[in-house]
């Protein structure tokens, strides 16, 4: 067995490559580099890297995993879970991508399907992230059990499922292929953002602000039913835009076959409007009532904001990640800095209020003492040597080998040779 990982030790743009003694070769996400970031590893020819693979597999729909999918030899078949493909699909037409066509021809799969590759076999698990419907996967090749992370965390509202799922469905594995994004700067320890606790932030600033405009990404699923569920207890209007709103249709059309949510995602027509500057009945009753409003760094809600900017209880949370408003840095929004300095110009004030969609160091602890993995790969990290500090102070068991970027390994040869050194 080969596995091969490009760009492991940057957030975004990780793509992991498995290749079986016979030859079997899949790749699992083929992510683009986050938007303004250099690159810092190397660049990677899609078209050719992928050119008689046996399959891709996508963890998620977030465009850190999936967003070079237009470069992918058009005979290498593409999977990815049923209800993410949708949301995906419906990204791509708000976008209007050219590639409509190449996205509608994915091949979907759902939780704890075995897809038979060449001599490999691959089980998608469904785990908690920020995207909706996102996925580990379990691939069993030359007799081994590899397990690859993707992006997950425990602290969602379905998070506490992933540790009794790998319990009861994976177990003891070989290989442990591992996200890390979290854990630069932090430690085992530190203070956890939950989306509970984020429901009950937005809940008691909603008891206090008649008008709130919530900035959170429009595929953050999870967030978005924490807003959801905070507006509808105090009694606001529920408004977003139409790409939003279809959105939010999709989840709830899809979770009522979904027993991983149990009714969670619900978001009922009835309660949710869909704002059209010409609509003054709603207008008018989101002035009356109070509202809370899906919003998006756009030309469109710089009007609206302006709109409400007479109101002076208005209250802007920013639910997204803080890094993209420190100046002076590569990942600096400006557009997303302009934006919110417009809406303070409308009145507005700002409070951030985010919780991450990736697993914190307690949480990557809780995985490995139940796989037990002989050997760990850290990827989608920016301090992949945080997994070796993890385990010299005995918090993780197994070898730790950080990658070099498209270098290929045999992940059993490093582990017999540092049995040997033992």
């Amino acid at each position: 067995m080969k596995i091969t990982v490009y760009r492991p030790n940057q957030i975004g743009g990780c793509i992991t490559e498995i290749e079986s003694a016979d030859g079997t070769r899949i790749i699992i996400d083929i992510g683009s580099n986050l938007p303004n970031t250099p690159v810092t590893e190397g660049e990677v020819d899609m078209s050719a890297l992928t050119k008689g693979c046996d399959g891709v597999f996508i963890t998620h729909y977030h465009g850190d995993h999936i967003g070079e999918f237009p470069d992918v030899d058009e005979n290498v078949p593409v999977y990815m879970g049923k209800m993410a493909h949708e949301i995906f699909l419906n990204l791509c037409k708000f976008r209007r991508e050219q590639n409509i066509e190449r996205v509608k021809g994915f091949q979907t799969f759902s939780k704890g399907d075995k897809i038979k590759v060449g001599d490999m076999v691959v089980t998608p698990y469904r785990v908690d992230h920020s995207a909706y419907d996102s996925y580990m996967f379990l691939i069993e090749c030359d007799g081994k059990k590899v397990l690859h992370s993707g992006d997950f965390r425990t602290h969602g509202w379905t998070g506490k499922g992933v540790p009794s799922l790998l319990e009861q469905y994976v177990r003891k594995v070989d290989v442990l292929i591992c996200e890390g994004t979290m854990l630069k700067g932090t430690r085992e320890g530190d203070e956890i953002y939950a989306e509970y606790d984020l429901y009950n932030d937005a809940k008691m600033l909603m008891q206090s602000n008649k008008n709130v405009f919530i900035m959170c990404s429009s595929t953050n699923i999870d967030s978005l039913a924490s807003f959801y569920k905070a507006a509808i207890e105090t009694g606001k209007i529920i408004v977003a835009d139409n790409y939003q709103a279809s959105n939010l249709e999709i989840v709830t059309e899809q979770a009522k076959f979904d027993s991983f949510v149990s009714g969670l995602y619900n978001f009922k027509k009835r309660t949710l409007y869909t704002y059209k500057p010409n609509n003054t009945k709603l207008h008018e009753l989101m002035l009356d009532k109070g509202f809370c409003m899906f919003i998006r760094a756009t030309p469109f809600f710089d009007e609206l904001l302006h709109r409400f900017a007479d109101n002076d209880n208005n209250l802007l949370i920013y639910s997204m990640w803080e890094g993209y408003l420190q100046e002076n840095k590569y990942y600096t929004d400006h557009k997303m800095i302009a934006f919110l300095e417009k809406a303070k110009e409308n009145g507005c004030r700002i409070v951030n209020k985010h919780t991450s969609g990736h697993a914190y160091a307690q949480s990557i602890v809780e995985v490995c003492k139940i796989i037990d993995p002989d050997i760990i790969f850290p990827i989608h990290s920016e301090d992949t040597g945080r997994f070796e500090e993890l385990a010299k102070g005995g918090k993780i068991d197994g070898i730790v080998q950080r990658l070099k970027h498209g270098v290929a390994v045999d992940p059993m040869k490093i582990i017999e040779e540092e049995r040997k050194r033992d």
